[in-house]
């Protein structure tokens, strides 16, 4: 296949671009410098390049800083979206589009709910789960309104070597080896019990490919593992892959406002379509990050 990646330079989308090689397919970067949120230069930069698919990664992403400045997320997040939907559709046969959302758009679901799956009504808490929440249903439009083969994605979280040290995992390894070289015990963190559903960014790439060829148009799907693991589980993993024991002390200037408790999602969907499932274990992407910044 031949594909275009969008946000091809961040984190999962130099992972994307190593996978789509690796398994022989042709990759096509949007230009540096092109602004998704500029229609007019999108479309001159496209205007002559085919493909089969589109994945649409660039987005901003930290739901943290998204409470700082709302407008840039929402203007970022779904106008590149919108432009990117009316571009692709002006191009006869239309490309499949796999639209990256976030598994941030459900909010809190109760427990009853859990695993969330796909049909669980969308209720985002910060800002940045809104422009992820509107956003796909700017994709869609391009289903609905111009017969675009749409594919949404809802990763839940995920992570793995060259992620930045803003988010937790990374941040955890990095503090950890920094507390066993200075040789501290204490390790302040935000809300330890608050558990999610994590992959391995090389596991999410696999299945956003797997989407690709078999994925139904018009469709939503987790990407995801199916269980949960705590602050604290991660932190105390880390510490052991580290070496170093640490005391975990709760700093309330790292708890986020509305934080969501307990995140985890049902992969069946996405399992029955694509036959996905995760090859790496949340200790393998420890050691793979602790490995990476030894």
């Amino acid at each position: 296949m031949r594909a275009l990646v969008t946000g091809s330079r961040g984190f999962v989308g130099g992972w994307l671009c190593q996978h789509l090689r690796d398994t022989g397919d042709e990759v096509i970067e949007v230009p540096d410098g092109v602004d998704l949120c500029d229609q007019t230069e999108l479309a001159r930069s496209l205007a002559d390049v085919e493909f089969d698919v589109c994945y649409h990664l660039a987005a901003l992403s930290h739901v943290g800083q998204s409470w700082s400045d709302p407008e840039l997320y929402y203007r970022n997040n779904v106008l590149s979206t919108a432009n990117l939907v009316a571009v692709l559709a002006r191009k006869a046969g239309p490309p499949r589009l796999i639209h990256v959302s976030s598994s941030e758009v459900y909010g809190r679901v109760p427990a009853g709910d859990l695993p969330i799956r796909e049909t669980q009504p969308l209720r985002p808490v910060s800002p940045y789960a809104a422009s992820k929440a509107a956003a796909e249903l700017v994709a869609l439009q391009g289903s609905w309104g111009h017969s675009m083969p749409v594919v949404i994605a809802r990763p839940f979280n995920h992570t793995g070597p060259k992620q930045s040290s803003d988010f937790l995992i990374p941040a955890l390894v990095t503090r950890i080896l920094a507390a066993k070289a200075s040789r501290q015990r204490i390790l302040k963190v935000g809300n330890v019990g608050a558990r999610r559903d994590f992959l391995d960014v090389r596991d999410v790439v696999r299945a956003y490919r797997g989407l690709a060829l078999t994925g139904i148009a018009g469709e939503v799907y987790n990407v995801c593992k199916g269980e949960a693991a705590s602050v604290r589980d991660i932190a105390e993993l880390a510490a052991s892959v580290v070496g170093w024991e640490v005391v975990l002390e709760v700093d309330p200037q790292l708890l986020r406002p509305d934080d969501v408790e307990l995140v985890v999602g049902d992969p069946s969907k996405l399992h029955l379509s694509t036959g996905f499932t995760p090859e790496l274990s949340l200790r393998s992407t420890v050691e793979s990050l602790v490995a990476q910044l030894l």
